[in-house]
């Protein structure tokens, strides 16, 4: 008895371990490709510096106060083009009393002082109008950045990692987030009781902002379900290019939202530059920006890449289609409209006509999981009939899995689960192995088998990720 629940402890250990240092790869994966070695070096100074210059204030470990370190560093990479934001200070401050029990005035201290050391070398100078800071229009777009990235993901503990802020903020975050989407999202749909109810935040004076966030949001998308993607489209692009290619797009990313859309309808098709300039004039009628331009700048926001270079003549043909990233932000609207058939105007309908589950290789990974994710309780359970005993897609499985717990069908995600985890597991897999484990690890069966992946398995990758979804 004793040498089991040692063995328990050590395995709880080694799972935490596996995870913490899958976390602290995925921080410094991200710090490095934001700054440059000379510009990481010089901030890591600067924090250091402040911590050090404070140290009889305040007692942490050695550890502790590495990590509270790399926090502060991720937090300015992850919203490098929000940094000089006045409420992000605010929320930076927040994050160390809250997460790291820092008194507050010290927190302050130390906020400051970073922020201030480091000016030069955090983000390009936004230039805000003394009118811009004066009517607080800077703030509402820091907190409807960070409402979006909340509003986009399913888990409070993805998205806490991802943002790297306190978990207070994103709690009231991810309340509003379930909040409007409970929102009826029809044109014309008659506003619920709760449309202007938002929760309160724990940051002073920004409750007025937040409430003007939430009910312009709510509005919004009741007239088109899909638009916190087009939002999400507009800070992507933001975080992508520097602000003077941005501005080339700023006023236009309607346009660029619906061209995308209209260039992920040819279902993995690839098209030259004449094909989507056709595409950039159904969206885009004013005709201000070549698509040569656009292309370019799609490029380097990681949405469309180059799938081919064919010769015609003695022409090089580029060939370019959308990427996973575009095919996330399109699936809504694209899952939406293929019920009714709808196309953008002048297009064939290119739409499969099998529904997923009859044909999913047929289906853009990206859209394939939104409709997975929209199928009604009984489409759900028959298209597990239809794919059992082996689904080999892992992000099909992963899915089919995530649906079936949303619509309480714990059993029959269950027997999804194991099916699939039966079969051997790829590297490749790992990811969505976590995933999927991680929503129905309370099922005796699906732990067992992730404790067996973990202990015995030959990939590393794939332990870990048994250990993580474990945890």
């Amino acid at each position: 008895m004793r040498q089991g629940r040692v063995a328990e402890a050590q395995s709880v250990v080694m799972r935490r371990v596996f995870v913490s240092f899958a976390r602290f790869t995925n921080k410094l994966g991200l710090i490095q490709s934001v700054f440059n070695k000379p510009q990481r070096l010089s901030v890591e100074r600067q924090i250091a510096r402040a911590f050090e210059e404070r140290r009889a204030s305040f007692s942490i470990s050695r550890p502790h106060g590495e990590v509270l370190q790399l926090d502060i560093l991720y937090a300015l990479a992850r919203h490098a083009r929000w940094v000089k934001v006045p409420l992000f200070k605010d929320v930076l401050v927040d994050f160390l009393v809250t997460e790291h029990e820092i008194p507050r005035a010290l927190s302050e201290s130390i906020v400051n002082d970073v922020l201030e050391s480091c000016d030069a070398l955090l983000g390009d100078d936004p230039e805000f109008t003394a009118s811009e800071l004066l009517q607080g229009k800077v703030d509402e777009e820091f907190l409807t950045y960070i409402f979006v990235a909340a509003a986009s993901s399913s888990q409070e503990s993805a998205v806490r990692e991802q943002l790297g802020l306190g978990a207070g903020l994103l709690r009231s975050l991810r309340s509003a987030a379930d909040s409007l989407a409970t929102q009826e999202q029809g044109p014309g749909g008659s506003k619920s009781n709760g449309a202007k109810s938002t929760p309160k935040l724990f940051l002073p004076d920004v409750d007025t902002v937040f409430a003007r966030i939430m009910i312009k949001l709510t509005d919004a998308v009741r007239d088109c379900p899909w638009v916190l993607d087009v939002y999400r489209l507009k800070y992507l692009l933001l975080e992508k290019l520097d602000r003077q290619r941005f501005a080339v797009l700023a006023g236009h990313v309607p346009a660029v939202y619906e061209f995308l859309c209209a260039a992920g309808r040819t279902n993995n098709r690839a098209m030259d530059e004449e094909n989507l300039g056709r595409l950039w004039m159904q969206s885009h009628e004013s005709q201000t920006i070549q698509i040569s331009t656009i292309i370019q700048l799609l490029e380097a926001s990681g949405l469309i890449f180059r799938t081919d270079v064919r010769r015609r003549g003695k022409k090089q043909l580029v060939l370019w289609d959308i990427t996973p990233v575009a095919e996330q932000l399109t699936a809504e609207a694209y899952v939406s409209t293929r019920s009714s058939r709808s196309n953008l105007p002048g297009q064939s309908s290119t739409l499969p006509e099998a529904d997923w589950f009859e044909a999913p290789g047929t289906w853009r990974r990206g859209y394939l999981q939104q409709a997975i994710a929209q199928s009604p309780v009984e489409k759900l359970r028959h298209a597990v009939d239809k794919l059992s005993p082996r689904i080999d897609d892992p992000a099909l499985a992963e899915s089919v899995i995530d649906a079936l717990v949303k619509s309480n069908m714990l059993e029959t995600a269950e027997g999804a689960f194991l099916a699939w985890s039966r079969e051997t597991v790829q590297p490749t897999s790992a990811t969505a192995l976590c995933r999927a484990g991680a929503l129905i690890k309370s099922r005796p069966a699906v732990r067992s088998r992730l404790q067996s992946i973990a202990e015995s398995h030959g990939s590393l990758a794939v332990r870990a990720a048994a250990l993580e979804a474990l945890i």
